[in-house]
C-alpha cells in the first residue's frame, strides 16, 4: 500500500476506490499522532513519479533519465589526482 523513505510518503494501488481509501488511511495515521503534512509537497492520484532516483508509473519503474544524463555528462579525469 506505501512505501516510507525519511519524510516521503508513495502510496499505490489497483484502483481509484482503493487509492482513495489508502491515502485516507496513510494521511490519518499522522494526523492521530499531530503530524501534518506540507501541502507544498503533496501530490496525490498521479500516474507516475521520480523516487530515490527511479521513474515509477504505469509502464513500471525505470531509472531516473536525469540521474543517467547527469552521471554521462561527468568530466573524465586527466589523472588519478584530478578530482
Amino acid at each position: 500500500m506505501c512505501h516510507i523513505y525519511l519524510d516521503d510518503i508513495v502510496i499505490w494501488s489497483n484502483s481509484m476506490d482503493e487509492h482513495e481509501n489508502n491515502v485516507h488511511a496513510m494521511l490519518q495515521a499522522p494526523w492521530n499522532a499531530q503530524l501534518y503534512v506540507n501541502l507544498d509537497k503533496t501530490h496525490l492520484f498521479c500516474t507516475e513519479i521520480n523516487f530515490l532516483g527511479q521513474h515509477i508509473s504505469t509502464c513500471g519503474i525505470e531509472v531516473d533519465t536525469k540521474k543517467i544524463n547527469h552521471i554521462l555528462s561527468w568530466p573524465i579525469p586527466k589523472s588519478a589526482t584530478e578530482t
